[in-house]
């Protein structure tokens, strides 16, 4: 059976919760359900499955939020380094430091410049980049970032259908209550960013500190 990592559990059940408290919230049919404070043992084991189902799919229109919100930002924070300028997260010596260090690491020749790649041709190397900080042992803060970042755009994108809901409820539309959603799904994108630089700015720097030999050795198996 598969082990939840903390942060990619809360990632999917926190926007579940958020997103089935809004229903509740302006479904009068589920009310009771939601709100009453004698929950069973049973109840509660549904609550929480029906919590992650639904963050599975609050995350799926999350996957949308995020490339429509990291577009007018020129594309994910990992991609900043081929944008032809400094990401910010770096200086330009570490930005000049990737190709050799992605060579010495990775042993991959990239052929062309930072600057002339494409998102199709980086996201591989990327993804290679990470794989190798994992097998150091370097990933700790990595994937804390990481999963700070999933968290929050599931948090964002449950709030934003919370947001809809409170526009489409039966009764008539709660204008304040849907602006107060939608303040507070912004303060949740700007967290969103602010880890997506962290993440970003942390696993090139682990990457660049990195050395041959710091990589772990595949464990042999027993005969």
């Amino acid at each position: 059976m598969k082990k939840f990592d903390f942060y990619e559990f809360t990632g999917i059940l926190t926007p579940g919760v958020i997103l089935l408290y809004a229903v509740s919230l302006t479904v009068p049919a589920v009310t009771p359900f939601m709100a009453s404070a004698q929950l069973s043992v049973g109840d509660l084991g549904l609550f929480i499955v029906l919590a992650y189902v639904a963050g599975h799919l609050v995350q799926s229109l999350g996957n949308l939020v995020e490339w429509v919100f990291w577009k007018p930002f020129g594309g994910m924070p990992s991609n900043w380094v081929i944008a032809g300028r400094t990401p910010g997260y770096l200086n330009g010596q570490q930005v000049e430091a990737l190709p050799g260090k992605v060579t010495e690491i990775l042993k991959w020749n990239l052929g062309k410049a930072l600057a002339d790649m494409t998102e199709k041709e980086w996201r591989p190397v990327v993804g290679s980049i990470y794989a190798a900080v994992l097998a150091a042992g370097r990933s700790g803060r990595v994937d804390v970032f990481n999963g700070n970042y999933g968290m929050l755009r599931g948090v964002a994108s449950g709030l934003l259908v919370a947001a809809v809901l409170c526009l489409v409820r039966q009764g008539g539309p709660q204008w304040w209550a849907a602006a107060a959603v939608g303040a507070l799904t912004a303060l949740a994108l700007v967290r969103m960013f602010r880890f997506g630089r962290h993440y970003a700015r942390e696993l090139f720097i682990q990457f660049l500190l990195l050395r041959p030999d710091s990589l772990a050795a595949p464990k042999k198996e027993k005969e």
